[in-house]
Formats: structure tokens, sequence, C-alpha cells
């Protein structure tokens, strides 16, 4: 299966330098030009000591560290890999490769080789073209192993968490945070050794946490070791991919993982990566939860190539109960399984990954070379009250979980530009409504690239809300809230200060929370309120009267000495 390259050594220096490197360019013999995205493996007969990835101008340059005897190993997709043949390594090195251009040629293959599912050269055309497939995998996932470690670029990007409620087909709450970095891994895995040691799920005594395979991991003896690989057999999504399915090897002891690498039928370039928790202790009879993961891969004009989404879909650990507990005191769900100290369930799912918003150069020059199609949402914050709904200007509309909000204008709408596809809560709000702690109205949306999606939020009536935070179907005729906080100085919020409220004939009082927050309920309107904050020696006092007919009443009050 190995084509040997042309090779020359153009000029090697002084054997006396401690760390050898080694300057090179990949050309193709049959194209007549430079290779670029090209994988380059430094190894000797057993192991590999450094790799790179060829520029778009198809040079490379690699670091042996040691002297020694080395050949060069030259992967690229759409072709066999190649050879070149051994050298001695005594210093700095610059060579030039001619590749030979063998295509791959899968064969055409109806049935899976059901014997030995290790991947190696065979003679049948199943274990071929299983062979053919996992190295042309193995290319791209070498590549983008390359492309993160060698920090050519920089890659903005979106990491989310969101969690759904599955018994009721909602998505509860979701966690946005964007940075920009070089080339850092997407996710954090175990190393492949404690993986096939350990398996893909960990417990400790604040929970469990599940792991993915990383590049490196996919890319270890362990992985070609522990699982089989074998031409898929199940319906394709897309009719142009082609699929590598693996499973364990064994009967796993501890969570494993199987899954499918696709490829392009037409390129044999990596597509996505799926996979699924194995051995979990969780009963998935109902079959309507996933749990596992899914990574999408991508090849840029230079030869580099980018990871432009992962996620990771995970149960819920929930603490076991004592055995005394667990006679009938509480029942488990049935989406649920014991692990541990801990069960799990997926009647509550969390879904953790990322999105590159864009990749750039890492030069001075910071182009652009990749960016990813948004959308808009637009959001109309309405003021629902008795079946009938009237625009909310004014509104706060905010994308949950990102620092990102704008007041609603006179038509109520707010637009939200530049949002990448995937699945989205919008809240809204007012000023009033958030003094006394109300509860947000929220809306789940869809961004799709390329397209403005509309959506409505309904917020309830500030009266209504009133009366749901202090716990009673309306609020008596004439009474209000007040609602606010307690500072000392300008700057800082007082946890636990004593506010009380009296009015001739009665009284009422609050704890300020850690926050310096405080609510009082049932406050009468259109008489004169004192209103006194305390704490130890510091104490603040003023008068308010609320108008007739207002529900809310905002106060800041400042202690002093």
């Amino acid at each position: 299966m190995m084509a040997k390259t042309a090779f020359a050594l153009i000029a090697a220096l002084s054997p006396a330098i401690e760390a050898q490197v080694i300057h090179g360019t990949v050309t193709s013999a049959v194209a007549n030009g430079r290779v670029p995205g090209a994988v380059v493996l430094l190894r000797d007969s057993s192991l590999t000591y450094a790799r790179a990835l060829t520029s778009d101008s198809g040079t490379f340059t690699i670091g042996a560290g040691v002297p020694g005897r080395y050949y060069l190993r030259v992967m690229r997709i759409g072709f066999r890999p190649t050879e070149s043949a051994a050298f001695d390594l005594r210093g700095d090195t610059t060579v030039a490769l001619t590749l030979t251009d063998i295509p791959v040629v899968l064969p055409e293959v109806a049935t899976r080789d059901r014997g030995d599912c290790h991947v190696h050269t065979d003679s049948t055309p199943a274990a071929t073209a299983t062979y053919a497939l996992w190295e042309q995998a193995k290319t791209a996932l070498f590549a983008a192993a390359i492309t993160l470690e060698e920090r050519d670029y920089r890659f903005t990007k979106v990491l989310h968490v969101r969690t759904y409620d599955t018994k009721h087909q909602q998505l509860r709450d979701v966690s946005l945070r964007e940075l920009e970095a070089e080339g850092t891994a997407p996710w954090a895995s175990l190393p492949a050794e404690k993986l096939r040691k350990d398996g893909y799920a960990t417990e400790d005594d604040s929970g469990m946490t599940f792991f993915a395979p990383d590049l490196d991991v996919l890319l270890s003896p362990y992985f070609a070791d522990e699982h089989c690989f074998r031409l898929t057999a199940s319906r394709r999504p897309d009719p142009s991919e082609l699929g590598l399915d693996f499973e364990p090897a064994h009967s796993p002891k501890h969570v494993e993982i199987r899954g499918t690498l696709w490829l392009d039928s037409a390129t044999t370039e990596l597509r996505a990566l799926t996979f699924t928790y194995v051995n979990l202790p969780i009963d998935l009879s109902r079959g309507d939860t996933l749990l596992g993961g899914r990574v999408s891969f991508k090849r840029l004009a230079t030869g580099a190539w980018i990871l432009p989404n992962w996620n990771i879909r995970m149960p819920t650990p929930l603490r076991t109960l004592h055995t005394s507990a667990m006679r009938g005191l509480e029942p488990m769900p049935v989406s649920a399984g014991r692990r541990g100290r801990w069960r799990l369930t997926t009647d509550v799912v969390r879904v953790a990954g990322g999105d590159l918003r864009a990749v750039k150069r890492g030069d001075s020059t910071q182009t652009v070379l990749w960016r990813k199609e948004t959308g808009t949402v637009r959001v109309f914050a309405a003021l629902s009250a008795d079946g009938n709904a009237k625009p909310a200007a004014g509104a706060i509309v905010r994308l949950v979980g990102s620092p990102y909000e704008a007041d609603a204008d006179a038509g109520a709408h707010v637009r939200f530009e530049q949002v990448l596809p995937g699945e989205y809560l919008f809240e809204a709000t007012t000023a009033l409504h958030e003094i006394i702690d109300a509860v947000p109205a929220r809306v789940a949306v869809t961004a799709k690239p390329n397209e403005v999606v509309d959506a409505r939020v309904n917020l309830i009536p500030l009266a209504a809300a009133a009366a749901t935070v202090c716990q009673v179907d309306a609020l008596e005729k004439d009474r209000a809230v007040v609602a606010g906080r307690v500072w000392f100085g300008d700057s800082t919020l007082v946890a636990h200060a004593r506010v009380a409220v009296e009015w001739p004939g009665g009284d009422a009082h609050a704890d300020t929370r850690d926050d310096g927050w405080f609510r009082i309920c049932n406050v009468p309107t259109g008489t004169l309120l004192l209103v006194k904050a305390s704490r130890g020696s510091e104490l603040s006092t003023t008068t308010v009267t609320i108008a007739p007919g207002e529900i809310v009443q905002p106060l800041v009050l400042r202690l002093s000495r």
C-alpha cells in the first residue's frame, strides 16, 4: 500500500548541533507544483518522533530532537501515503520530496467483513476499503491536530452549554462564552492510556464527568487496538458520505464509545465523527435520548484543517439515596440507572460544545480565512393580558447566557445579528419587573444561517408578576411592592440589613440578600411611608408616598454611621 517518494537531501549542517531541524518542500510529480496541507511524519522503524503540516506554499519545518536514522512518511487526502528512503540525521537538514501521486481507489463493497475487525491491509475488498478509509481519516485527524499545535491560526469561537428537559422536550437553560484563542484544544480529554484503563466517565464527590476523545486519542495506539473498524452497516444520513464504524473490540468493564467516521465519498475528506457511549449504567430502552457526541471537520484552502463545531451530550448525575431511602421513599425515574454514589437520568440532558465563528491567520495580517454563516433573530416583546397582547416598547430583551441585551424599539422589536446556527433562549423583562425579582418571560428560538427568524416573547403584566412574587392570587386594592437595594456609600452592597416600612396602623420588614436586594409586599399606596434600613450602628431613613395605582416603588437606600 506504500509508494516511495523521490527524495533529495540538499544540505546538511554540522552534526554538533543538539536539536536537529528538517526544512523541506513537498511537490506533486503529476501536477508539478507544491502540495499544501500534506502531513509529514518523522519516523524510525517503530515510532513517530515529530509531525508537521505543509503550508499553503508546500513547505514544512519539522524537529527531530536527537540525531538518528529516520524516514519521512507523507500523507494527504485522496492519495496513498508515501515514504522516503531512510537517512541519517546529524544536523539541521533541508530536503525536497516529490510525491508519486497514487490515488486511493475504493472498491465497491456490498457487505461488511465480519471476521477480524482490526484495521490492516488484507486481500478482501472489505478489509482493503476499511484500511483505506481509516488511513484517509487519520490524515485529516493528523492535519487537524497539527493545525492546532503549530499555532499559525487564530480561532474565534463560542463555547456553549445547553440544558434540556427531555420529558417536556424543552430547552431549559443556555450558557454562552465567546473568546479568541490560538491553537488550543477545543475540549479536554483524558490521556489515551487513562481512557483505556478507566473509560470515558469518572466520578467524585462533586458529580460525574463525561469525556470525548480528542484528536491525539483518536490517533493513539489505544484507539486502534481497543476498537473494531468496519464499513458502516447503518443507513447513511447523506448519500455522498462513506461511513467507517468503530466499536469496542471487547466487552468493556467501564464506559466506552462506539461510533462512525463519516468521509466524503468523492474526495475521501473526513466530514464528521459521531459517537455514543457504551456500557452506561442507565436504561435507554425508550430510545428517545442519544448520549454521545459529534465533531465536524473542514479543510481550508491553505491545507490546514479546522473543527467548525463539536458537542457532547451527557445525562445528569443525581446523588444516590441511602439504602433505606431506596425502599420506596423516592421512586427512581424510568430513565435512570445507578453508578456508585450516583444515579443517572436522561430526564435532564446537558449538551456542552462549541462553534467556530471565524479563523484568521496568526500573523500580523490577521487575514480571515474562514467565517461561519450566521443568521438574525428578531424578537417582538409583547405584554399579554386577558388574552390580548400589545407591544411592550422599551422592554429589555436579552440573549440568555450572554452579555447581549437591548431595549425594544417603539415597535417593541430587538434584532440580534450574527447569531450562529443553533437553539437559543431569549428573555424579556422591564426595569420594574426586575426590581421585584420577577422571572423573565422566555422563548426558545432556532437560529438559521442567512435567515431572519422572528420570535415573540410574552411578558405578563406587572400586577400579575407582583402577585406571583408576593405569593398571592392578586394584589389587594391600593397596595404595592417596595423593592430595591441597600448600599454603604457608593460601591458596597450591604447583606443582612434590616429594612422596615412603617405607616399609620401598620408596618412590614425584610432582610437583604447577599447582593443587598430586598422586597416588601402589601405596602399601602397614597400614604406617607417611613422607610428605615439598619445594620448594627449603620442606619438610613427616608420617607416616600406611593401614588395610587402604582404597583412597584423602587428604592435605593444608603447606610451611614
